[in-house]
């Protein structure tokens, strides 16, 4: 079986213990990789209830049958977990070079439990693994933690940690890996939880492919492909402001808007023409670079890389902020501190429509002005956040947590999908979206549905397709996101490899593990996947009172623009919840039935706590 490595590794925090365990070929054709073998084993290891911050938590870092190779993007690795945030499933995503150095050490993934007494690193010097006091470390950034880490065990390594944040317990702490963050779903509260500063990794191995002289013909006939993606090329992710500004989907001022008229201010053709320093691209990058590495015109010294295009939305429209040197310095700050930039603005973007409708006051916050368009606050508020200061504790807590506190009607503009506030694609000028956020293991996630298709629609053919073609969108490509995060490739492969399940993505598996995988099998495989995510969130309690979308998105018509006047009326939703739940065979409370866990060779989750139908 090429393309793996075959095993797993497991550490216990709690007891020091470090095994192996192997994997054979049955189990990577049931799950393929990456995501795959992560939810199974979070689902067998976690169990219902556990307390996301507690021992019995895991936090697992795994890769795919790709990674490592000559496929597009395949330095990335994946983070998966019980959200601290959400209470649910969690996976998030990064990209460099951590994926490729953890196939090269001989490992698929490895699984960490239970709890140090002490702040350790978790080494993997190929096949030697240990835990190394980091008391040291505890309280660096993550620059300086990476930076140690090089200076403590060696050139050669890559390193993915938490910084400050993820050690306090913020609930939208991320990880970061080289200069990429890992960022939706507080992963970096739960490495912290487990006093587990970083983890660091010198893979030295070959890693072993079926077919390469057909890789090579392959990703030769790809390379067009590729090279037609002059947008991402010229500009990377921030070449989306004006995209989707010009859809009429830019989130501006918490919602209320959905088009600015200063998006030009912080596009990434503003952004590239004044702040460029140098293009970055990450392991096996057949775009050459999608990063875009960016100066501070106001404060030369402060270097980031970045902002991509979620956090130009989340720091910059949805708070009203057009100050490009501020999001570049609020951006560094939470690369430096390990904190989620998409939870952070749009907390950030709540609360100053609190202070808007007079439900806070400066009194409240500490003196400090959340009035829409003050980037000195996002920047403040990165510092006190990180450290759980004074209002930055309250604001720490993520939007959910604390429209409950605040009460009134701080529900109805309170923008979070089971606990998971929404990037920088609309739900309600993208239906697609829409039902595709609802249902959605993780939440507020553009990573399972995928907004592509329907963004580049014209107003026209968004207003005229159908509910049935929105809704099979967020279907298919929600399948196409379970296998690319299995398989573990950049998301930018999908204008490439295709926006849903294609023969392209079959062929590829097939040249480097040596199967004789199909469509129809692959397909198969994407919904087990995806229904082992439901199960373990139903596990946990949700149903279909869960699966909806902010008041907003369901109550409140786009007031202008390109997508004046959508929304998506509740009664659409429901109807849309009605046919989504019978494509996945789950029952009309969301559950996955009997007889859809047993097609799938899932019938060992046929438990009490389903209470399947």
């Amino acid at each position: 079986m090429r393309g793996y490595a075959g095993k797993f590794t497991y550490v216990d925090l709690t007891s020091g213990k470090i095994w192996d365990e192997r994997f054979d070929e049955g189990f990577a054709r049931k799950y393929l990789g990456g995501n795959g073998f992560a939810a199974r084993v979070l689902y067998d290891r976690v169990p219902s209830g556990a307390d996301p911050l507690g021992p019995e938590n895991a936090f697992i870092v795994c890769t795919g049958p790709l990674n490592g190779t000559l496929a597009h993007g395949s330095g990335r690795a994946g983070i998966v977990t019980k959200s601290p945030l959400t209470g649910y499933f969690m996976d998030s995503y990064f990209g460099g070079e951590f994926g490729s150095y953890l196939k090269q050490s001989g490992r698929d993934m490895i699984v960490v439990l239970g709890k140090s007494s002490k702040p350790v690193v978790l080494f993997c010097d190929d096949d030697q693994v240990t835990l190394i006091p980091a008391q040291e470390l505890w309280g660096m950034n993550t620059k300086d933690t990476q930076d140690g880490l090089v200076d403590k065990l060696g050139k050669g390594i890559s390193s993915v940690c938490c910084g400050p944040a993820g050690e306090n317990l913020v609930p939208i702490a991320c990880c970061i890996g080289g200069r990429r963050a890992a960022g939706r779903g507080g992963t970096g509260a739960v490495m912290g939880s487990k006093n587990l500063k970083a983890i660091s990794i010198r893979g030295t191995k070959d890693i072993h492919v079926k077919d390469m002289k057909g890789l090579l013909k392959f990703h030769e006939d790809m390379r067009e492909n590729f090279l037609g993606l002059k947008g991402m090329i010229d500009v990377g992710t921030p070449v989306l402001v004006n995209m989707v500004n010009q859809v009429g989907g830019l989130g501006t001022y918490n919602w209320q808007e959905e088009t600015w008229n200063r998006s030009q201010k912080i596009s990434g053709e503003r952004l590239v023409e004044r702040h460029f320093i140098r293009s970055w691209a990450c392991f096996a990058c057949n775009m050459g670079g999608c990063t875009r590495v960016v100066r501070s015109m106001k404060s030369p010294s402060v270097i980031t890389e970045g902002p991509e295009y979620e956090t130009l939305f989340a720091l910059g429209s949805n708070c009203g902020v057009d100050d490009l040197d501020k999001i570049i310095e609020a951006d560094r700050l939470c690369d430096d501190y390990g904190i989620d930039t998409v939870s952070f603005g749009s907390s950030i973007a709540f609360l100053m429509e609190c202070f808007q409708r007079g439900l806070l006051s400066a009194e409240d916050t500490g003196g400090i002005d959340f009035t829409f368009g003050n980037g000195e606050t996002i920047v403040k508020c990165a510092h006190l956040v990180a450290k759980r200061e004074e209002f930055g504790d309250f604001l720490a807590q993520g939007v959910k947590a604390m429209a409950q506190k605040i009460g009134q009607d701080a529900h109805k503009f309170a923008c979070h999908i089971k606990g998971l506030e929404p990037p920088g694609h609309s739900g309600r000028a993208l239906k697609s979206m829409g039902i595709g956020y609802a249902v959605s293991s993780r939440g507020g996630s553009h990573n399972d549905a995928r907004p592509v298709s329907e963004e580049r629609m014209s107003q026209e053919e968004r207003i005229s397709t159908s509910e049935n073609e929105k809704l099979m969108i967020a279907y298919d490509t929600a399948n196409w996101s379970a296998i690319g995060d299995s398989m573990i490739i950049c998301r930018l492969s999908e204008a490439c490899y295709g926006k849903v399940l294609t023969q392209t993505h079959v062929d590829l598996i097939n040249l480097t593990v040596g199967w004789d995988m199909t469509l129809d099998k692959l397909t198969e495989i994407s919904q087990r996947i995806y229904t082992l995510e439901r199960s373990f969130n139903c596990r946990e309690g949700v149903r279909r009172k869960d699966d909806t979308l902010p008041y907003r998105f369901l109550h409140e018509e786009i007031p202008s623009g390109n997508s004046k006047g959508l929304r998506v009326k509740p009664k659409e939703l429901e109807a849309m919840l009605d046919k989504y739940y019978g494509l996945r065979g789950w029952d009309s409370d969301g559950v996955p039935k009997r007889e859809t866990l047993a097609g799938l060779g899932l019938e060992d989750l046929i438990t009490p706590n389903l209470k399947n139908g």
